[in-house]
This record gives C-alpha cells, structure tokens and sequence, in this order.
C-alpha cells in the first residue's frame, strides 16, 4: 500500500486533524481511554526565521482515570525533525502554563481555566541510541516524610506538573504485537519508493479499525498533487534551515576559536607582562644593590682617606720631631 510518510508536518497535520483518528491514537500512546476529544479553541503557530510553520496539535481530551473518574486534561502533540528543537518546546510549554484553557462544554459554553497537561513529542532524531524508541516520563507523588507513594490527586499539583511521552522514530523497531505498534508502524523510516522519502510501500496486513483509517487517510495523501508540493517546499524549508543552523554553528565555532585565540594571546601577553613587571623588579634590586655596594665603597674610600690622611700627619709629625732633635744642641 502506498502511503504519504507522516514524518512530514503537512502530512502529519492532517492526519491528526481528523479527530477519530487523533482520539484513536492518542489513546493508544498514552493507554488511556478518551471519553471525549476536541481541538483546542485556539490553533497555535511557530515561525521559524518567518520562512516555515510548526503547527502545535493540541487537543482538549475527557479521560477516564482508573477510578473510572472522568478528568479533562490539555493534550499537546509535536512532531519535529529539528534536534535543537528544545528551546522551542520549552518556549511554547511556558506559554502554556501561562495561558488560561477554552474548553468547550456540551451545552456549547466556553469555560476557562488552567488544565493539566500531557506532552505527546515525535522526534524525528535520536536524543540518545541507549533509550528505548517510545519513554513515558510518569509523574508519582511521593510522601517524602514516610517514603510512600500516595494515590490521591489534587488540582494544584496536576496543573502544575505534566506527563511526557517521548517518540524517537529512528529507533522505532516495530515486531507489531499490539496497537501501539501498528499505529507507530506508519512512522518508521522504510520502503520508500524513491529518495525524496516522501512515499513508502506500507507492506504490513492488519484488520484494525483504527490502522485502516490511518492508512486510508495517508493513502489518499499519497494521491493528492498538492501534498506532495508541500512536501516538497517543507523539506526545502529543512534543508534551508539546516544550511543555515550549520553556517551559524560554524560561525559560532569560529567566533568561539578566534575568542580562545585572543584570551590565549591575552593569557600570553600578561605572562610576558608579568615577566617584564619581575625582570623589572628584579633589575630595580640590582640597581638598589648596585647603590648599596657604591654607598658601602664610598665608605671605604672615606675611611682610607682618613687613615692616608691620618698616615701623612703621623708622617709629618714625625719629621718634625726628627727636625727638632737634629737641631738641638750636644
């Protein structure tokens, strides 16, 4: 069966914008069944350099809790190809938690307020090759005082923290035991039938509702001229992306050398400025050295001019008196 590969966002947004499928699979992902699912009142965009869209699924879902309670809950769903994508999810994730939900009742009321969130993330990249293709990040409270874990819920933490369910689809090795796995099976990066890897030959048989809507659904994709010219200037706006993160990168790594350069040259100059400063030093003890050892000449000068000086008054004394005494009489 040839299928369009929902790696790619166009492709991805529409499948997720039938709201069957998206019930079916978020359900599936998070093993929980959907009681209800509507889009979010409000559809969320990011632009990247103003040259290409991330369209931000998010879903406001009614679960049923093991309890058999129901629980409405925010369910935000991202696909990315873009490995230095986290800044983005951290932006749009604070946003979030910023914002107040909309979320439409039975009776057709708008009611607002905070919901607890759910994090569904597609990554097209490996964050790591040791972590398993599909993580669940499970949040537990813990009494920290007795070491227990506790079972009651409470509105405050639950808007105030959130569930992740992580997907790296290059490690996604599918044996297609259950659900799960056939549903994650139409991400897995095979069977293209050319090197645009915009379609690939879905060869695996199944009997499943839901896999037989998604498939549908990505068939006619496949069929459709319009979609594969988004594909298309999709992965034109990747590459565009990726030259460009890479040039800057580069830039960066030079800026970076070049920094290091000049705080080595800077170390360097100081070592040699240091250097001066003690030959410096050095030379200035010498010199008051010098002076000393000229202070302590001078002082022997002086001294052995005295005794000269002291020599020729003995000298001149003693004459003197050998004067006298040849002059006196016998």
């Amino acid at each position: 069966m040839l299928i369009a590969n929902p790696i790619y966002d166009n492709v991805f947004k529409y499948l997720m914008e039938d709201l069957e499928i998206a019930k079916g699979v978020i359900s599936t992902i998070i093993n929980t069944e959907i009681d209800h699912l509507t889009f979010q009142a409000q559809e969320s965009i990011t632009r990247i350099d103003n040259k290409f869209s991330f369209y931000h699924l998010d879903f406001v879902a009614r679960i049923r809790q093991q309890d058999r309670s129901y629980k409405t809950v925010l369910i935000e769903m991202q696909k990315t190809n873009l490995p230095n994508d986290i800044i983005r999810f951290r932006r749009y994730l604070g946003q979030k938690y910023r914002d107040e939900d909309e979320v439409i009742l039975d009776n057709g009321k708008v009611k607002t307020g905070p919901l607890p969130i759910i994090n569904i993330y597609l990554l097209g990249f490996y964050l790591s090759r040791t972590l398993p293709a599909v993580i669940k990040v499970d949040r537990r409270y813990i009494d920290v005082i007795h070491g227990v874990e506790i079972t009651e819920r409470n509105e405050f933490i639950e808007c105030l923290s959130h569930d992740s369910y992580v997907i790296q689809i290059p490690a996604l090795q599918m044996e297609l035991k259950n659900r799960l796995e056939y549903v994650l099976s139409i991400f897995m990066q095979e069977n293209f039938i050319s090197k645009e890897n915009h379609l690939k030959d879905y060869r695996y048989e199944t009997e499943d509702t839901l896999m037989k809507k998604i498939l549908h659904k990505l068939q006619k994709a496949a069929g459709d001229r319009e979609f594969l010219r988004q594909m298309e200037v999709e992965e034109m706006a990747y590459r565009e992306y990726e030259i460009l993160r890479t040039t800057i990168e580069t830039s960066e790594k030079r800026l970076q050398e070049k920094e290091t350069e000049i705080k080595e040259k800077e170390t360097e100059i100081k070592g040699k400025e240091t250097e001066i400063k003690e030959k410096e030093t050095e030379i200035k003890e010498k010199e008051t050295e010098i002076k000393e050892k000229d202070k302590v000449l001078r002082e022997k000068e002086m001294k052995l001019q005295e005794k000269d000086r002291q020599l020729l008054e003995r000298e001149r004394y003693i004459k003197e008196l050998q004067e006298r005494l040849n002059i006196e009489p016998a």
